[in-house]
C-alpha cells in the first residue's frame, strides 16, 4: 500500500541551496580536469547571484516553492494512489484465475495424471486462457507453470504459444523459466502472491525486448498444502504510464518513476517510467540514462535517506525535483519514487523580472572569476607535476617508485596506467634473466656431453666384447653346468644394462637420436615403479599415483624411463621413512605432463641453478656420479620437451616434466628388439 505523506516544510532552506550550490565541489574526485575548470568558474559566477537569492528574493521565492510544492504533492498522492489501486486490481484479478476449477483441475493433473485426461485439460485450460486475455486487454501474457519451472501451457498476445520441449515426466512444455530472477523469487517468497521487478520482457529464442511489463506469481495448491505450480501473469505496464501521465495532466513538468534497490545495484535509480522511451530500463538495454547519473549521487543518497515525501533541488539549482516514495512490493527492500521535475523558473516566474538584473551583476565579477580560474588552474596541475617527477625517478632508475594516488579522474588513469606499465616491466626483465640462466645452462651441459660421449665410446667396446663372450661360453656349456649358465646370463643382463647407462650419456650428449615411437605414459610409469618395489617397501615409502589415461608421448621407451628411474633414486634417496612419493601424470593443452613430488628437505636455494650440472650432486661423496639429472635434461630436450626442478612449500621437491603429447597406437618391442637396437647404436 502507498506510503504515508511527509508533512515537513518543503520550501529551500539557505543551508540546501548552499549544498546545491557546493555539489561539484563534492564530486571533484569524479570528474575531468575540464570539468573542474568549468565547476570553479561556475562557482565564481553563482556567489553574487547567491547572496542576492539569500537576502532579498528569499522569502518570496520560499513562498512561491511552498504554494507550488503543496500542489505537486497532491498531485504526486493522487498518482501513488491510482498505481497503488491499479496493481491492487491486478493482484485481485491474478487470484482470482487462481481459484477457477479449469486452472485448479489442471494443476492435479500435472504430477500422475492420465495421458489422455492431461492433454484434456490441457486444451481446455489454455482455451480458458486465450477467451480471458481477449476480454482483458492488459494481460500480456498468462501460464501455468510447474514448480520445476517448466511452462506446461502459455498464452501470449492472443495466440497459443506451442510446446517445444519434452519434459522429465513426459509432458511436453514451452520454455524453462527456472533460472529467470522473478520465478526464483516466487519460489522462495512463499507468499500468496509475488510480484516481479517492474522490467521489460525477452521470451525465450526472442532477440528484442518485449514492452513493460509486471508479472503476477500465485502458487498454487491442493487442499493438503501441497505445491503443485504456479499460475503467472503478465500484465502489460502501460497502465501505470497511464495513470502516471494522466494525474500528471497538463503541468509543465516531467514525471517519473524511479527504482530504489539497494540490495541490486544495476537496478539502483533506473527510470521505470520516463517520457523519452530510450531512457527507461537503462539495466536492460545497456543504456547510460539513470536518474542517480542525472542528479548526482549525493542528492540520490539524501532522497533516499529523506522522508517518504519531500523536494530537492539539482546540482545547479535550476530544477526542483517532488518526489513520494511507494513500496510495491512486500518480500523485498525495493521501492518505486515517483517523480516530478520542474524547471525552477517555472516556479519563480512571478519574480523573474525582478531576478534578471542579478545577471548583469555576475559580468562585474568577471575579473574575480578569471583570477579563480587561474588559482584553480595551478591546483589542478599540480598532481600532472607529480606524475611526471614519479615518472622521471623510473626513467632514472629508481624501479621501485610508484604512483600512490587513488584519484578516479583522468590523471588517476596515467598513474594507473604508469603502475601497470612498471609491473609489466619488472616481469619481462625477470623473464629475459630467466632465459639467459637456461642458455648458459644448455651450453654447459652441451660442453659436458661432447667430454661424455667421448669417454662413453671408449666404454662401450669393450663392454660388448665382454657380453659376446659371455654368449658364446653359455652356448659352450652343457645342460648340467646349471650355476656357470645362470652366472653367465647374469653378466649379460649387467651387461645390457650397463650398455644402456652407455647409451644414455650418448644421448644426453646427442651422439644419436632416439628411436621414437608412441609410448603410453600410465603404462610406462607403472613399469618402472615395479622395478623399484622392493627398494620403496625397503625404505617404508608410500605411492601415490594420479595418472590420466589415455596419455601417449612420441619418444624412445628406453630413454624415457632411464629418465623416470633417475627421478625415483633421487626421491627414495631424499625421502624420509613413512614419507610419501607422488606421481601425477595428466595433458594440459598440447604437452603431457608428469609431476614427481616428495618430501625430503629438498635442494638449498642457492644450489638450484646447478642441480642440471654434469657432475653436480648434493648427496654425500660416493653415494652418486652427479650425471643423473644431466642425462635426464637431454633426454628431455631431445624429445622436444621441458623439465624443471623446484622446492616444494613446506618441504620436499617437484620435477616436472612436459612433453609433446601425440594420438596413436601403442607399439611394444621385445626385449631382445631394444637388445639389439642398443648393440647397433653404440658400435
Amino acid at each position: 500500500m502507498p506510503l504515508s505523506r511527509d508533512r515537513d516544510d518543503v520550501s529551500l532552506t539557505n543551508r540546501t541551496k548552499m549544498d546545491c550550490i557546493l555539489q561539484p565541489v563534492l564530486r571533484f574526485p569524479l570528474m575531468s580536469v575540464r570539468q573542474k575548470l568549468f565547476v570553479t568558474l561556475l562557482l565564481v559566477a553563482l556567489v553574487p547571484l547567491l547572496f542576492l537569492l539569500l537576502v532579498v528574493l528569499e522569502r518570496v521565492e520560499s513562498d512561491l516553492e511552498r504554494r507550488a510544492a503543496v500542489e505537486l504533492h497532491k498531485t504526486l498522492a493522487k498518482m501513488g494512489q491510482e498505481i497503488h489501486t491499479l496493481m491492487e486490481t491486478q493482484k485481485s484479478l491474478a487470484r482470482g484465475l487462481a481459484k477457477v476449477p479449469v486452472v485448479r483441475d489442471f494443476a492435479s493433473l500435472v504430477e500422475n495424471g492420465e495421458p489422455r485426461i492431461y492433454e484434456k485439460k490441457m486444451a481446455e485450460l489454455a482455451s480458458f486462457f486465450l477467451n480471458y486475455q481477449s476480454t482483458v486487454p492488459s494481460i500480456q501474457a498468462i501460464r501455468f507453470t510447474d514448480i520445476e519451472g517448466r511452462t506446461l501451457v502459455k498464452v501470449k498476445e492472443g495466440h497459443i504459444v506451442p510446446q517445444r520441449h519434452g519434459g522429465p515426466g513426459g509432458w511436453p512444455f514451452v520454455e524453462n523459466i527456472s533460472a529467470k530472477p522473478f520465478f526464483r523469487r516466487a519460489v522462495e517468497a512463499e507468499r500468496p502472491i509475488s510480484i516481479s521487478d517492474f522490467e521489460r520482457g525477452k521470451a525465450e529464442g526472442e532477440v528484442d525486448f518485449c514492452p513493460a511489463m509486471i508479472r503476477y506469481s500465485v502458487p498454487l495448491r491442493d487442499d493438503l498444502e501441497i505445491q503443485q505450480g504456479f499460475l503467472i501473469v503478465n500484465m502489460w505496464g502501460k497502465r501505470v504510464d497511464d495513470a502516471i501521465e494522466a494525474a500528471l495532466g497538463g503541468y509543465p513538468g516531467n514525471a517519473y518513476l524511479v527504482e530504489i534497490n539497494d540490495q541490486v545495484a544495476e537496478r539502483d535509480g533506473i527510470y521505470l517510467y520516463h517520457r523519452d522511451p530510450d531512457h527507461r530500463f537503462a539495466n536492460q538495454l545497456g543504456t547510460g540514462y539513470n536518474f542517480v547519473t542525472e542528479v548526482g549521487k549525493p542528492l540520490w543518497e539524501r532522497i533516499k535517506s529523506g522522508g517518504l515525501t519531500g523536494m530537492e533541488a539539482t546540482g545547479d539549482g535550476e530544477r526542483l525535483l517532488f518526489y513520494r516514495k511507494y513500496a510495491p512490493y512486500t518480500d523485498r527492500n525495493a521501492n518505486w519514487l515517483l517523480v516530478i521535475d520542474v524547471d525552477r523558473q517555472t516556479v519563480l516566474a512571478p519574480v523573474e523580472g525582478l531576478r534578471h538584473w542579478i545577471f548583469v551583476l555576475i559580468a562585474l565579477f568577471g575579473v574575480v572569476s578569471l583570477a579563480m580560474a587561474h588559482l584553480a588552474a595551478s591546483g589542478l596541475s599540480r598532481p600532472v607535476r607529480e606524475l611526471a617527477g614519479i615518472i622521471t625517478r623510473y626513467a632514472n632508475g629508481d624501479k621501485q617508485v610508484r604512483y600512490p594516488g587513488q584519484r578516479r579522474d583522468e590523471i588517476g588513469s596515467v598513474g594507473s596506467a604508469f603502475n601497470y606499465m612498471a609491473e609489466k616491466l619488472e616481469e619481462a626483465e625477470k623473464e629475459r634473466d630467466r632465459a639467459q640462466q637456461a642458455a648458459c645452462q644448455s651450453e654447459r651441459l652441451a660442453a659436458a656431453g661432447q667430454l661424455a660421449a667421448g669417454i662413453a665410446h671408449e666404454i662401450n667396446n669393450p663392454l660388448m666384447n665382454i657380453m659376446s663372450l659371455a654368449a658364446l661360453v653359455e652356448e659352450n656349456l652343457g645342460d648340467a653346468d646349471h650355476q656357470i649358465r645362470a652366472d653367465l646370463s647374469a653378466i649379460q643382463q649387467e651387461g645390457r644394462r650397463c650398455a644402456r647407462i652407455v647409451q644414455g650419456v650418448l644421448n644426453f650428449a646427442r651422439s644419436t637420436e632416439p628411436e621414437c615411437r608412441p609410448i603410453p605414459l600410465e603404462e610406462l610409469i607403472r613399469e618402472t615403479l615395479v622395478l623399484f618395489r622392493h627398494r620403496l617397501d625397503s625404505a617404508l615409502l608410500n605411492v601415490e599415483l594420479d595418472l590420466e589415461s589415455p596419455l601417449v608421448v612420441m619418444g624412445d621407451r628406453g630413454q624415457l624411463q632411464q629418465v623416470l628411474v633417475n627421478l625415483l633414486v633421487n626421491a627414495i634417496q631424499a625421502s624420509p621413512p613413512q614419507s610419501t612419493i607422488r606421481i601425477e601424470a595428466y595433458r594440459e593443452g598440447e604437452w603431457a605432463v608428469v609431476r614427481l613430488l616428495d618430501e625430503g628437505e629438498g635442494v638449498p636455494p642457492e644450489l638450484l641453478s646447478k642441480v642440471f650440472n654434469p657432475f653436480f650432486s648434493t648427496k654425500p661423496e660416493g653415494s652418486g656420479t652427479g650425471l643423473g639429472l644431466s642425462v635426464s635434461y637431454g633426454i628431455v630436450r631431445q624429445h622436444g620437451g621441458e623439465i624443471r626442478l623446484e622446492n616444494r612449500s613446506p618441504h620436499g621437491v617437484e620435477v616436472t616434466i612436459s612433453l609433446p603429447v601425440v594420438a596413436g597406437e601403442v607399439e611394444k618391442g621385445s626385449e631382445e628388439e631394444e637388445d639389439a637396437r642398443i648393440a647397433g647404436q653404440t658400435r
